[in-house]
């Protein structure tokens, strides 16, 4: 995907693996990064996805998801998840058109990831969207402890899987209490969901 912004950059995808505890590969996240036709100049995802319109939002995830459905016998043959990240925009698109819906329904494999600050995150299942958007796909929560979010959403068993965000790991693993309150967070997740995982490197 090319956008214009000040100057023209355009997308490159890669997969960040998810590995279990024996370090085997378990899933993928598929992340994308804009860049300078030229490649010398990198722009925050973060603003590029700020500034797309409802077309462009659509436009991106279409191509994330033809790059994942080239990959799909892969991901068959060897069991793993693929997590393609969810936005606004295009959560509406899914829930409004049922031919979108169909054609991710096609691939099981495809997880959505959500963040803490998708809108009205904290009301849970009293969100009409959310609640339908995880009765119709496996949703993942990509940074619990990222901000100043309720757990009503995870508590609420909206997510197949959850993942602590980095930086909050990182600020508590140098406290002496870092492994029992890992453990107290994993007692109470645990029977929300189907995985936890933390955020790494």
């Amino acid at each position: 995907m090319k956008i214009f912004l000040e100057n023209l950059y355009h997308s490159d995808c890669y997969f960040l693996p998810i590995r279990d505890n024996q370090q085997d590969l378990v899933g993928v996240e598929l992340i994308t990064h804009f860049s300078s036709e030229d490649g010398t100049v990198r722009i925050p995802t973060s603003r590029v996805i700020a500034q797309l319109t409802e077309e462009q939002h659509w436009q991106l995830f279409s191509e994330q998801l033809e790059l994942l459905k080239s990959c799909q016998h892969f991901f068959i043959q060897h069991k793993l998840f693929a997590w393609l990240n969810l936005t606004p925009h295009v959560a509406t698109l899914l829930l409004d058109r049922d031919n979108f819906a169909g054609e991710l329904l096609k691939y099981p494999f495809i997880e959505l990831l959500i963040n803490e600050n998708y809108p009205h995150f904290n009301e849970g299942k009293d969100n009409r969207d959310l609640l339908s958007l995880s009765q119709m796909y496996p949703l993942v929560l990509g940074n619990l402890g990222a901000g100043n979010s309720t757990m009503k959403a995870v508590f609420d068993g909206l997510f197949t899987r959850v993942m602590l965000d980095k930086s909050f790991i990182q600020q508590q693993i140098t406290h002496r209490s870092f492994e029992p309150f890992i453990r107290a967070i994993q007692a109470q997740i645990s029977p929300c969901c189907n995985c936890i995982i933390a955020g790494g490197h």
